[in-house]
């Protein structure tokens, strides 16, 4: 929860709370018999409330200090609260319903950590005013004569008013673990739906960033690529007419290595800040696995590495955008390659997953499962987090952009697919991707009917 948030979330529980001592006030004012020591003693605690109120305000100026107050705040009012009921009746106070408010306010306003420990010494201060006005060593204020209802408690026999109490004491805990629990549900609702918004925040900042990007790259591909290609051109011309064992040849390749590495960097830039999502059709992923394998075998000479593939037979066709799904796992298939040591092993595997309720044997709607695992040095446990993020590069400096797998993400994020990374450092790495077959959904892509799937 940010500084802002929990200093807005401690206005409006003083304000709520204000309200509530103003309908205490109220409840104290027309129903109960001000000549009663008792009494006074409320409007003692009812003062003390509002001081308080007074103070938490003017405190709530200084936003640095809002998140320790709120616990603060509620665990005061409990308190007083608890103070209060003890004194005007114990289970039979009207004042008990409070503590259900306090609840509440508990699960709304605080972190789930501090929420649970709030609600725990909020249950302690109720059992504990329950057993003061039931058994405690209290002074006699004169609770018996505070209103017509313990008046009337008063003169019944001993045994039924302790009964009735011991049975409403009984109600009342009931009714508070019922709200514990109403509480605990609230609470996971309501921070799972602040994840939620968190997340689609997070969704529309990097589709700005996206967007910002492209207007980037529309100019960088005109500004750059067309240089470097002039570059790299020349670069080849020379290199054919220059001796192969002379110093001008080695400095050359130096130069066409840094080039290419130019060129690669402005590919990945123009690949992140581009939209993939431009047209989606049925897919046959065995022929997308194929033209990657193809794509690698001159790199997997070169490394001496080792490419298998395991497809399963009779897969679905998956709709998607088949130059998104070649480009990322030609990426997870090429830092693999990067990963490895001369005989190396890497292998793409294809399966599909049934969705788990299948209208009929025809229903082949379920989930592809993509995994790239390769035999490599692996990536750190503390690196394992940050792999996706744009620009973060766990080959060194020099030897990558940062951009492959956040490019991986995406597409596989506007596939409505996931992605898990798994690795021990020095001996493997694998990457699982998920795809469903009934693709993005209507908002990612204009496409012909699902049923052709």
């Amino acid at each position: 929860m940010s500084i802002e948030t929990e200093s807005q979330a401690l206005r409006d529980l003083l304000r709520v709370r204000a309200v509530c001592l103003v309908l205490m006030m109220a409840l104290l004012y027309l129903v109960e018999d001000a000549s009663v020591p008792v009494v006074v003693v409320g409007w003692q605690l009812l003062g003390a409330g509002l001081l308080l109120g007074l103070l938490f305000w003017v405190l709530s100026k200084v936003k640095r200090i809002a998140g320790p107050l709120l616990p603060v705040v509620i665990l005061l009012d409990a308190l007083l609260l608890g103070t209060w009921v003890a004194f005007s009746g114990g289970a039979v106070s009207f004042y008990l319903p409070f503590f259900l408010l306090l609840l509440v306010s508990a699960t709304l306003v605080l972190t789930p950590r501090k929420a649970a420990f709030v609600i725990a010494s909020i249950l302690a201060t109720f059992l504990a005013s329950l057993y003061l006005g039931l058994n405690g060593d209290l002074p006699d204020l004169g609770a018996a004569r505070m209103n017509f209802v313990m008046t009337v408690l008063e003169r019944t026999p001993d045994p039924i008013r302790r009964a009735l109490v011991s049975q409403q004491a009984l109600r009342w805990t009931f009714f508070m673990a019922l709200t514990v629990v109403l509480c605990t549900f609230l609470m996971r609702q309501v921070w799972a739906r602040e994840e939620r918004l968190r997340a689609r925040e997070k969704a529309l900042e990097q589709k700005r960033h996206l967007i910002q990007m492209g207007e980037l790259t529309g100019r960088l591909a005109h500004g750059v690529n067309t240089p470097l290609g002039l570059i790299s051109g020349n670069l080849e011309l020379l290199l054919a007419e220059t001796p192969k064992k002379g110093k001008d040849r080695k400095r050359l390749l130096q130069i066409e290595q840094y080039a290419q590495r130019a060129i690669a960097t402005v590919r990945d830039i123009l690949a992140f800040g581009r939209q993939s999502m431009s047209e989606v059709r049925p897919v046959k992923l065995p022929e997308v696995v194929q033209a990657v394998a193809a794509a690698v075998q001159s790199k997997l000479a070169k490394t001496g590495g080792q490419l298998v593939l395991d497809l399963e037979k009779d897969l679905p066709p998956v709709l998607a955008y088949p130059e998104g799904i070649f480009q990322a796992l030609l990426n997870l298939v090429e830092n693999a390659l990067d990963s490895i040591k001369p005989g190396g092993l890497i292998t793409l595997s294809a399966g599909f997953l049934y969705r788990p309720l299948r209208l009929s044997a025809e229903d082949r709607r379920g989930e592809v499962r993509l995994v790239v695992r390769d035999t490599g040095r692996g990536i750190p446990a503390k690196e394992l987090k940050r792999i996706f993020e744009p620009f973060y590069s766990t080959k060194g400096f020099g030897k990558g952009t940062g951009l492959g797998l956040s490019i991986v993400k995406r597409i596989v994020e506007e596939h409505r697919g996931s992605i898990l990374v798994e690795s021990k450092e020095g001996e493997w790495t694998q990457f699982t991707l998920t795809l469903p077959t009934d693709g993005p959904g209507e908002e990612g892509y204009n496409a012909g009917p699902k049923g052709s799937i």
